[in-house]
């Protein structure tokens, strides 16, 4: 009787287990939230429903896409981090919500710990301007200028914090210059700032810069970034120029902490495939946004080296805030 009761008990235990097996492999079941940082209508709203949209080929049920924007990406970020890790709710966020804010405010989330990194999307450069007929012809040309008259050049970016502003900290740090930092509200408005000679250089991304650089009102002189833009292949990177700056925003998907490995493979694979999309990667070209696919492991070490190098960034500028 006892070997009877040992085998019902194996098999009892056997069926178990087979039927967890095909609840995983059934995922997904229904449609998935896909949650936007943002507001509807910005470039990190549109790459997300482009890739829900693109999805349908990929995924076997549908991605809907909600936007819940406020403190700068941290809102809809956090909802991520406090929902339940089943699969249905993943969030489509950014660098900055993740790697600079944690610094500068108390979240739900700190580190790259505290949530599940699933996969990259793609990557967005960031562009040193000034004015097309200024006299330096070469990022050195600039420099050279900022240290023999400390503080006259003055750089618009979006603001303390935002990853505009650390990269003119990292260049005033690492070339040991003063610039003087002017914040504006956006790129649109650092970009005015600058033709309305307010300031004689701006960083902004490649795209809200490319229409004026392309007009020869504005000239890249390096980009924040470890390639060329495909959409400036004739301006080299800080890092070319003995300048160790990388800090390009991007974006990304994280899941809740504890969501299970089988289900974040599952949504690799698909992003996977949609950053192989001819449509997609056209859309992210149309957008000035390099594709970029890492999966959850490359990317968990990506944003702790940024956390780690905003942290110090802070750290030493005193732009720590509580």
């Amino acid at each position: 009787m006892k070997r009877i009761g040992i085998l019902l008990c194996a098999l009892a235990l056997t069926g178990l287990l087979r039927d967890v097996d095909l609840a995983r492999a059934a995922y997904p079941e229904k449609s998935v939230t896909l949650i936007c940082v943002w507001g509807a209508g910005g470039a990190n709203d549109l790459i997300a429903r482009e890739i829900a949209e693109i999805m349908k080929k990929y995924f076997p049920q549908p991605v809907a896409v909600v936007n819940r924007p406020g403190g700068a990406g941290t809102i809809g970020t956090a909802d991520i981090v406090k929902a339940r890790p089943d699969g249905y709710t993943i969030c489509s966020t950014t660098m900055s919500a993740l790697a600079i804010k944690p610094h500068q405010m108390e979240l739900p989330y700190k580190t790259p710990d505290d949530y599940l990194p699933i996969a990259l999307i793609g990557t967005q450069a960031d562009v040193l301007n000034i004015f097309s007929d200024a006299p330096f012809k070469t990022l050195k040309d600039f420099l050279d200028y900022a240290k023999a008259n400390p503080g006259k050049l003055r750089i618009a970016t979006c603001g303390i914090g935002h990853f505009t502003d650390i990269i003119l900290q990292m260049l005033r740090m690492k070339a040991k210059v003063d610039l003087a930092d002017v914040p504006a509200k956006s790129g649109a408005e650092q970009i005015a700032m600058q033709l309305g000679k307010h300031v004689e250089g701006s960083i902004t991304t490649v795209l809200e810069a490319l229409p004026y650089i392309q007009a020869a009102k504005l000239k890249a002189l390096a980009l924040a970034d470890e390639k060329r833009s495909p959409l400036l292949p004739d301006v080299p990177t800080m890092k070319e120029l003995g300048y160790d700056i990388t800090l390009s925003t991007y974006t990304v998907l994280i899941g809740p902490k504890g969501l299970s490995g089988e289900v974040a493979a599952k949504w690799q694979e698909a992003i996977k495939k949609v950053s192989k999309d001819p449509s997609f990667l056209k859309f992210m070209d149309s957008q000035g946004v390099t594709v970029v696919y890492e999966d959850g492991e490359q990317l968990k070490k990506r944003l702790w080296k940024d956390y780690n190098v905003n942290k110090d960034i802070f750290e030493r500028v005193g732009e720590k805030q509580k």
